[in-house]
């Protein structure tokens, strides 16, 4: 469906069931169709899956959302949700039908088995295949490409497979642990105390300030 359709659509669709006060914005989600947003009061649309899917599967995207905004959050997908649901019209169903489009993730992992996984980022820690293991196994680890051709892996995971390599596991440290600094230069073999961890990196406190370090640049003590 056309963007601007579907924003033309939706709004409408806000405006007819009361919704005043609230606002409708495209995001870049690749695996939800809709989100609704109670703190800042708005009914979210994914662009990708929205220009790939039909009108009438945007309309009930929007009217699912628009139920969550009428039933309040503390109702999820109950039943209070499922009657509010179907009472402006929309089908009640807790997720979009299984055949629906969805948006062709760029990179693809592939285990020595031939069993594949799609992600939408880049990975940032080795994985092995959980159809060949239930648990983490170095003889079934994902092999990855991006749009079909090798790519280049991220540090903390270039890392770990050198690690896993010579018979290590990565050890990540926890907030309040201490860190022994692997970057290049002046800086190198600080140890520092981690006050956050994010998804690739630690933020680590030095007695001069704070500094953003990868994974792999920093070694665990504790």
């Amino acid at each position: 469906m056309d963007l601007g359709d579907a924003y033309r659509m939706g709004t409408e669709l806000l405006q007819r069931h009361g919704l005043d006060g609230w606002t409708l914005a495209f995001d870049g989600a690749k695996r939800r169709a809709g989100i609704c947003r109670y703190d800042v009061r708005v009914i979210g649309l994914s662009a990708p899956l929205t220009r790939l899917h039909a009108p009438e599967e945007v309309r009930e995207t929007v009217l699912h959302e628009v139920a969550h905004a009428l039933a309040g959050p503390r109702h999820g997908h109950d039943a209070v949700w499922v009657s509010q649901c179907r009472a402006i019209g929309g089908n009640g169903r807790r997720c979009i039908p299984s055949d629906a489009p969805t948006v062709t993730a760029p990179w693809l992992g592939v285990c020595p088995a031939g069993h594949t996984t799609e992600r939408h980022r880049r990975p940032e820690r080795v994985q092995s295949c959980a159809r060949c293991s239930r648990t983490f196994s170095a003889d079934h680890l994902l092999k990855w490409t991006l749009h079909g051709r090798p790519a280049v892996m991220h540090p903390n995971y270039l890392h770990e497979l050198e690690g896993l390599r010579a018979g290590r596991r990565m050890r990540l440290a926890g907030v309040g642990q201490p860190v022994r600094l692997l970057v290049p230069g002046p800086l190198h073999g600080r140890v520092g105390r981690v006050v956050k961890r994010g998804r690739t990196s630690y933020h680590v406190q030095l007695p001069e300030g704070r500094l953003r370090v990868l994974f792999a640049a920093a070694d665990p003590l504790a």
